[in-house]
C-alpha cells in the first residue's frame, strides 16, 4: 500500500528528490562530453588535430569542436579557457614566447612528436650549403605567416648572419607552390621549413647548415591543455598522454591528409594502416557511456 502524504509533505518530498537528482546529474552535463581544439593551418597541426578529432569522436564518444586560427590566438584561447587543447606546441625554442606568456594557465599533456626541426630549406641540387652562403644569394627567403615561430627564427638568422635577404610572409600553401615551381624549373629557392612536413616525402630537399645554431636543436611537439583539464576529462588527458608518433607515422599521416579531399578520410585511411598503434592509445579509453539516473 502506498502511504498517504499531506500536500505539504508531498511537495517537500518532490523538492528533495529534485535536489538530489540535480546533484547527481549536474556533474554530467552535456557540455562535459565536448572538447574544443584549436589548430593552425600548418600541415602537421591539421594532421594531429584531425587524428585527435576522429579518435575522440568515434572511439570516446566526445563532441569535438575544431577552430582554425593563428598560433598566438591558439595559445591565448587555451590559456583563457576559451578552448581546451592545442596539439602543436613546438618546444623548447620555436613557441617559447607563447609558453612564457601563458605558463601559469597551460599544462603539458603529452609529447606528440619527439624529433621536430625547423630551419631554412633548399632543393638538394642547390649550390647553397650554409645559411652564411645567403650573403651571395640575391633573392628573398620564402616564408609562411608572420606569427610562426620559424619566421621569428628566420628573421633572427638574417640579423645574426648579416644577410641581405628579405623575408616573404606568405601562407604555407603559397610557400610550397613556389618551392614546387622552382624545383620543376631547377631554380634556386630558399624557404622556411620544418620537419615533419610532406615536402620531405614529395621532394628531394634538405636543411641549410646553421653554424650559429639560430634555429636550435631538434625539438618536441607537445599537446598543451587548459589548466585543470583532467578534472573533467581524465580519459581525454590519458589519450593525449599516450598519442605519440614516429617520424614515419607522422609523415605518412600528413601525406594521407594532403592527398585526400576530406582530412577525416585521410585520417581513417592512415588508421587502417596503423591499427596496432591506435589500439595501444585507445586501450581502456573507448566509449564512456553517460550514466542515467
Amino acid at each position: 500500500m502506498i502511504p498517504f502524504f499531506s500536500k505539504n509533505k508531498a511537495t517537500a518530498l518532490l523538492i528533495l528528490l529534485a535536489f538530489f537528482s540535480s546533484c547527481q546529474t549536474g556533474t554530467k552535463p552535456e557540455d562535459e562530453r565536448s572538447l574544443k581544439i584549436v589548430y593552425t593551418d600548418w600541415s602537421e597541426s591539421v594532421a594531429i588535430t584531425y587524428l585527435s578529432y576522429v579518435l575522440l569522436e568515434e572511439h570516446m564518444d566526445y563532441d569535438v569542436v575544431l577552430k582554425l586560427t593563428d598560433v598566438e590566438t591558439a595559445y591565448n584561447e587555451v590559456a583563457n579557457n576559451e578552448a581546451d587543447v592545442f596539439t602543436d606546441a613546438w618546444l623548447p625554442e620555436t613557441h617559447k614566447r607563447y609558453i612564457e606568456a601563458n605558463e601559469n594557465q597551460l599544462e603539458m599533456l603529452g609529447i606528440t612528436y619527439p624529433e621536430a626541426r625547423t630551419g631554412l630549406v633548399v632543393p638538394a641540387y642547390s649550390k647553397l650549403e650554409s645559411i652564411d652562403d645567403l650573403k651571395n644569394y640575391p633573392h628573398p627567403i620564402v616564408g609562411i605567416d608572420a606569427g610562426a615561430g620559424v619566421m621569428e627564427k628566420a628573421q633572427a638568422a638574417i640579423d645574426k648572419y648579416s644577410l641581405p635577404n628579405s623575408l616573404l610572409a606568405l601562407s604555407e600553401e603559397e610557400m610550397v607552390e613556389q618551392l614546387g615551381d622552382s624545383i620543376k624549373r631547377r631554380k634556386e629557392i630558399v624557404v622556411t621549413g620544418w620537419e615533419p612536413h610532406w615536402i620531405f616525402a614529395r621532394y628531394d630537399v634538405r636543411f641549410l647548415e646553421d653554424p650559429d645554431n639560430i634555429f636550435g636543436q631538434r625539438e618536441k611537439i607537445y599537446t598543451v591543455g587548459r589548466k585543470n583539464l583532467e578534472e573533467k576529462h581524465p580519459n581525454a588527458v590519458r589519450f593525449f598522454e599516450r598519442m605519440q608518433l614516429t617520424e614515419k607515422q607522422l609523415n605518412s599521416l600528413v601525406y594521407e591528409i594532403r592527398v585526400s579531399e576530406d582530412p577525416v578520410n585521410g585520417v581513417k585511411k592512415w588508421m587502417e594502416q596503423n591499427e596496432f598503434v591506435v589500439n595501444q592509445w585507445m586501450k581502456n579509453l573507448t566509449k564512456e557511456r553517460k550514466k542515467i539516473y
